[in-house]
């Protein structure tokens, strides 16, 4: 109950004085929430995996006085519907399709959102002003440095949570360490299995497809980030010269639940 209550209060502060609803989109219905001033540059975030919105929810309000902020939980999570499939194309057509009527957004992805909005400005299905990694995921390695990410995503026992805490955080947050079973059903839910096991070798960045981007890029990354497999940063690094690199001290995977501030100053820097 504690849990559920917890997460209804980050989805109220993220959707805080926002306009939300649901837009219709191939994947099924998403829903949505639209905060700061009307006219200014939209900005649309785009979570990971098992999230959803309600993770941005210590970043909208101080963002949303600069841009007109959109949130959308992705298809299979927080309240959006089930798509018909897991594929990273389905996920990635969702936002694509929601993102169509805005004009030159700055695109933010973070992880499998990260992945996601560089497959769309690959593609030119969405052409933003500019993009913005945060610890991105999608990079081609090798198959045997991804094996230590999927048995961490695939914990379900306390000992395998505590493995997965210290390694997505510099410090966890107090409330994933009261109630680890929240992790649990995060990673086990039928979105984050799902989309693991549709993920197929083609769906990964490859450099030299990346280095054709000419859109302007920043990569945020915090330092502490021990989730994804080692050498992702470089491998963006390389991929990536052109991108602005910014890097957060203390702060592991998500940055926006362990160091919201520093993440907003990254944003708007």
């Amino acid at each position: 109950m504690l849990q559920r209550l917890g997460l209804a209060a980050m989805r109220a502060l993220a959707e805080r004085g926002a306009r939300v609803g649901w837009a219709s989109t191939p994947a099924g219905g998403v829903r949505y929430a639209v905060r700061g001033p009307e006219g200014a540059r939209p900005l649309l975030l785009v979570h990971g995996l098992g999230d959803s919105l309600a993770g941005w929810a210590q970043v909208v309000a101080p963002l949303a006085r600069t841009y007109r902020v959109h949130l959308i939980d992705l298809p299979g999570h927080g309240l959006s519907h089930r798509p018909p499939d897991w594929r990273l194309q389905t996920l990635a057509g969702a936002v694509a399709h929601y993102a169509r009527e805005l004009r030159e957004p700055v695109l933010v992805g973070h992880s499998l959102g990260g992945w996601i909005a560089l497959r769309l400005v690959l593609t030119g299905t969405v052409r933003p002003a500019s993009l913005v990694l945060v610890n991105p995921a999608g990079a081609l390695l090798a198959r045997e440095q991804w094996a230590p990410f999927r048995e961490l995503v695939s914990a379900r026992d306390r000992k395998g949570v505590a493995r997965y805490l210290e390694r997505a955080f510099h410090r966890a947050p107090f409330g994933l360490r009261l109630f680890p079973s929240e992790v649990i059903k995060a990673m086990w839910a039928e979105s984050s299995q799902g989309i693991l096991d549709a993920v197929g070798e083609s769906d990964f960045l490859r450099e030299v497809e990346l280095a054709s981007l000419e859109t302007p890029l920043r990569l945020i990354w915090g330092e502490r980030d021990r989730l994804l497999p080692e050498g992702t940063l470089e491998f963006f690094r390389r991929a990536l010269p052109r991108a602005k690199v910014i890097l957060l001290p203390n702060t592991g995977h998500l940055p926006h639940l362990e160091s919201a501030r520093a993440l907003v100053d990254a944003l708007l820097a």
